[in-house]
């Protein structure tokens, strides 16, 4: 019997988790910063309590929760797959928003990593553990490069079986993953990986929103987290005091140089990209207008998949329930 398709993607910018039941139906996606904070004593007499996971025998926040720490910890580096609290943390964050942590939840698990760091097998093991400490429910856990998660995403459906355009599944297709800390390529024919491909540069969205933020910061005299900034740049506006007020002039002008950037990246890759069929757009930084147009100038055929954020995390939990279904 085809079981639950779990699908974590432990971004470095947010934690984006998708659950497949039984029924092939998906739970509304976890979706949340990546970041812990050690938990404090709760407050006497507030109405509210923030949540808490535990691990290692000591209570964490997880994702915005994590500000009230006064040392809030994220990583943007291989530190995290090192780090015994990080990942298992935010998995159980994760679980406890969809209402699993508690529960069964049993099931096959694919997640993955930034394409190049994926063929790392010590990295790949590692990340297993580290998914599996923080849940013990998942009867299998496979690792794959981050971008494929996106063609998943679009190649099959909840029960795991392929659909699509024949373009999609029959030709060659390049996937342009859009990270918070990465850029990641990948390109597959007739749905098979090309291992020379795989490509990961550290060209994510980190970069033009730390410049943002550094703007935003002194116009408004407001200390931001690159979180909030995000979420300021989503909105096009800030609120000071209460009240929303606009962003400076040229305040995308780092969003603006950097789709130059990705789009020369991207040239490097693929040339003209007449060799590809279809294009895959997808991560959170295709959310970001800027960055897609840039791209799009420059290969028009490039598509940008449904629900960009958490299409990776779709894709993963999509492949689980194929990988799930008896032989």
């Amino acid at each position: 019997m085809t079981t639950v398709g779990h699908g974590p993607n432990i971004g470095h910018g947010f934690v984006k988790y998708v659950v497949i039941d039984r029924d092939g139906h998906e739970l509304p996606p976890a979706v949340f910063p990546a970041m812990i904070g050690r938990a404090g004593k709760q407050v006497l007499g507030a109405v509210a309590k923030v949540e808490t996971v535990d691990h290692a025998g000591i209570p964490w926040w997880t994702g915005e929760d994590a500000l009230l720490a006064p040392t809030p910890i994220t990583f943007l580096a291989q530190d995290r797959l090192h780090d015994p609290i990080f990942v298992p943390s935010l998995v159980r964050g994760a679980l406890q928003r969809l209402g699993y942590l508690n529960g069964a939840a049993t099931g096959a698990c694919v997640s993955g990593l930034p394409a190049t760091w994926a063929t790392d097998v010590d990295k790949a093991k590692l990340l297993g553990e580290r998914l599996r400490a923080g849940h013990a429910g998942y009867t299998t856990i496979r690792v794959i490069p981050e971008p494929l998660g996106l063609l998943y995403a679009a190649a099959l459906d909840n029960h795991g079986q392929l659909v699509g355009d024949p373009g999609l599944l029959d030709g060659t297709v390049g996937v342009i993953d859009i990270g918070h800390h990465t850029l990641d390529l990948a390109v597959l024919r007739k749905l098979v990986p090309i291992p020379t491909s795989l490509d990961t540069s550290a060209l994510g969205t980190a970069r033009p929103l730390q410049q943002i933020r550094a703007q935003v910061s002194a116009v408004f005299e407001r200390e931001l987290s690159l979180f909030e900034v995000d979420q300021v740049v989503r909105a096009r506006s800030l609120v000071v005091a209460g009240k929303p007020r606009m962003l400076p002039a040229s305040w995308d002008a780092p969003l603006l140089h950097h789709g130059e950037v990705l789009a020369a990246r991207l040239t490097e890759a693929w040339g003209s990209g007449a060799q590809l069929d279809v294009i895959l757009i997808g991560g959170g930084g295709a959310e970001l207008l800027p960055l897609v147009a840039a791209i799009q100038e420059r290969y028009p055929h490039a598509q940008v998949i449904p629900k960009p954020q958490t299409a990776i995390a779709r894709g993963y939990a999509r492949l689980a329930r194929r990988l799930s279904q008896p032989k």
